[in-house]
């Protein structure tokens, strides 16, 4: 049955106009009536369809839901909540839009406008089960597998795309475009996602301006990342200018790359699909974990006054060429600051990089023979500005490269690297400039500028997505099992009322940061002990913190390899002996140490093929129970002396899992661990699956 909606007077009361069919199909201007209605796509092609040119549908702020949403499993939602297919300038205002694959999906629409809309709560990956991390990698390259990913918005061979004042939030993608050119997305909020803020795939000459896609990451490795980014070009997305926009705490900031690389079967290095000629400028990645803004196997692109502070890397331009990265600020990476592997032609000029981990400017190619068909030449590194690192400048393999009028302070350069002087200038021209400008919303804020959580340390991920602060009163999470880290704005809290066995024992890495946890004293080691508490805001409202946390700690003991090759897995005996012996360093935690590779762990201790020991008690129920684990390398885990999980191998990251049926009381639970050297990872998470 189809509910057809055609000229005006086949409609008396357009502007009222109750949605009740499981599929509609639209063919003039329309207002719908407020309220919510519950609409499944079973055919694909829309639980609601607009079949005109030249519609306008305006919402007024009603809701469209798909009756899968009311389950809450984002894994499970199909579908299409509202379709266009082939028409030209529709509009689609102040629609809310929830439980389906694609909230909206036009193809072939040209002029199409979006405005205002809320399209969260599309298909998501699921990230966690029972508090235990999931690690899915993204497909970043593969177009198919982006078909069976959701969205917020899809848009897909759409000319000219209007999309302003959308919100798309905790899912997995915010907005998709597929061969859509000359469109503006400004003023859109695609934050707080699992997958990609914005994405672009063979996408050109878009301006993307004044948006939001900040804390858009997931659990990956015992870690975050797995090729989620705040937005996303590939394959061939040229000319795109990307600006003032805020992707900060995402897993990349900003990803650009290619489609396919790599050698062919004669080893000829081939690179198909580069997306080249972009504009990235004005914007924030910093927070990012793995690079504030990454550009690969492309050329031509410019990244102009961006912000790219206290990432892991701040800039990673893997075998880019004729790239221009002028007059960034690049602080606190705790990697490189500046890291190009097989690049050439490329500029990197007035940047300022400050408090640099290891190489604050990092220009290299690999050893391998065959990589002399991309090398590392004629770049240049000219009048930037380094503050304080392990090195200044490092060039490895590096052939041709122009080093001029730079000032390296407390950041040691080799001497045979030679500085030259000259007259140069700053003389780029930024295409478009008044467009961009005209696009910026009124009271837009970079999210640095907000009063809301910082770091990687606020990193924390749900079911779907990623946690959204902006939401709470307090925003909170937990630093570790037993500590819950809260952000307490004295300008809107009157109350945080604590329960009597809690307490803040210290302030939080920055302003308004508290980390509470069992008192001291407590006599519940061991235990799973739930908290739930209000806190007041000095508006009268009130709202509930609620969770667990183990009152435990684990004892950690550190131990250097006693053998440092591939074969070392296999000598038990020397492992049991060296974990019986003296360690390198023991201390006490209330969780397991983070670790994340390519570096010592803690101050002391090697950067690779060192182990640990950790043991605690803990009161469990009694049930079955499975001990879920991420590592890489070597991992076991014994409870009362029970092996339950054994992975003793050189590998990745790898995710193990055992289970085991435990009586009622405390429970030894032992774990250990071995990293031999490159990436690594650590985690382990329990859960009661059955009695």
């Amino acid at each position: 049955m189809w509910l057809l909606i055609g000229l005006a007077h086949h409609q008396t009361k357009p502007e009222d106009l109750a949605l009740n069919r499981l599929n509609s199909v639209i063919s003039s201007s329309v207002k719908v009536k407020p309220g919510t209605y519950v609409l499944g796509d079973f055919t694909g092609k829309g639980a609601l369809q607009i079949d005109a040119d030249d519609v306008v549908v305006d919402f007024q702020g009603a809701t469209l839901q798909s009756p899968a949403a009311l389950t809450g499993r984002m894994e499970t939602f199909n579908g299409i909540g509202i379709s266009v297919n082939g028409h030209k300038n529709v509009t689609i205002r102040r629609a809310h839009i929830h439980g389906f694959q694609y909230n909206i999906k036009a193809l072939s629409a040209e002029g199409i406008r979006i405005e205002d809309c809320e399209l969260g709560q599309s298909r998501s990956q699921k990230l966690s089960e029972k508090g235990s991390p999931i690690s899915t990698w993204l497909d970043l390259r593969g177009f198919e597998t982006w078909r069976t990913y959701g969205a917020g918005l899809w848009l897909e061979n759409c000319q000219k795309p209007i999309v302003k004042g959308v919100r798309a939030t905790e899912s997995q993608n915010g907005l998709i475009m597929v061969r859509s050119q000359f469109g503006k997305i400004s003023g859109c909020d695609f934050s707080f996602n699992s997958g990609w803020g914005i994405a672009l795939c063979r996408s050109s000459d878009n301006i993307i301006a004044w948006n939001h896609a900040d804390f858009v990451n997931r659990p990956w490795a015992g870690g975050w990342g797995g090729d989620s980014a705040g937005m996303v070009a590939t394959t061939q997305s040229h000319r795109n200018i990307w600006a003032f926009n805020s992707f900060t705490h995402s897993g990349d900031g900003f990803f650009l790359t290619a489609k396919e690389y790599g050698f062919d079967s004669k080893n000829v290095f081939v690179t198909n699909g580069g997306s080249s000629g972009n504009w990235v400028l004005r914007n924030d990645g910093s927070w990012s974990t793995a690079n504030a803004f990454e550009s690969t196997f492309s050329t031509k692109n410019v990244f102009y006054r961006n912000q790219a502070n206290d990432s892991n890397y701040g800039f990673w331009l893997g075998y880019s060429k004729g790239s221009i990265v002028d007059g960034n600020e690049v602080k606190g990476s705790h990697q490189d600051g500046i890291a190009t592997e097989q690049g050439s032609g490329n500029v990197y000029v007035a940047n300022v990089v400050e408090d640099t981990g290891v190489t604050a400017i990092h220009l290299w190619s690999g050893d391998d023979p065959r990589l002399k068909q991309v090398p590392s030449s004629d770049n240049y590194v000219l009048r930037n500005r380094v503050v304080k690192a392990k090195a200044g400048l490092e060039l490895k393999n590096s052939i041709k490269t122009t080093v001029q009028d730079n000032a390296f302070l407390d950041a040691p350069v080799p001497k045979e690297i030679v500085q030259t002087h000259g007259l140069g200038k700053d003389d780029l021209v930024v295409p478009r400039k008044d467009e961009v400008m005209a696009l910026k919303p009124k009271g837009y804020r970079m999210y640095r500028t907000l009063d809301l959580p910082k770091g990687w340390d606020w990193l924390s991920a749900g079911d779907y997505g990623m946690r959204d602060y902006r939401k709470m009163l307090v925003p909170w999470t937990m630093k570790d099992q037993r500590t819950l880290r809260l952000y307490v704005r004295p300008a809107l809290v009157q109350k945080v009322d604590l329960p009597n066995w809690m307490e803040v024992f210290i302030q939080g890495n920055q302003p308004n940061e508290w980390l509470v946890s069992p008192k001291a004293g407590s006599d519940k080691i061991g235990e799973t002990r739930h908290f739930h508490f209000p806190v007041i805001g000095k508006n009268g409202t009130q709202e509930w913190v609620t969770g667990d946390v183990q009152d435990l700690w684990w004892d950690i003991k550190w131990f250097a390899w006693f053998d440092r090759s591939h074969d070392a897995y296999r000598d038990h005996a020397k492992w049991e002996a060296l974990f019986g012996g003296k360690p390198l360093k023991e201390e006490v935690l209330p969780d397991l140490p983070v670790i994340t590779g390519y570096q010592a762990p803690e101050p002391g201790l090697p950067s690779d093929h060192y182990a640990l020991r950790a043991t605690t008690d803990i009161q469990l129920d009694a049930g079955r129970y499975r001990f879920r684990t991420v590592s890489d390398d070597g991992i076991q885990v014994f409870v009362d002396g029970k092996t339950v999980v054994s992975n003793w191998t050189h590998h990745g990251a790898t995710d193990d899992q055992g289970a085991i049926r435990l009586s009622k009381g405390i429970h030894h639970i032992e774990v250990r661990y071995c990293q031999e050297d490159g990436g690594a990872a650590l985690s382990v998470h329990w859960s009661r699956i059955g009695d």
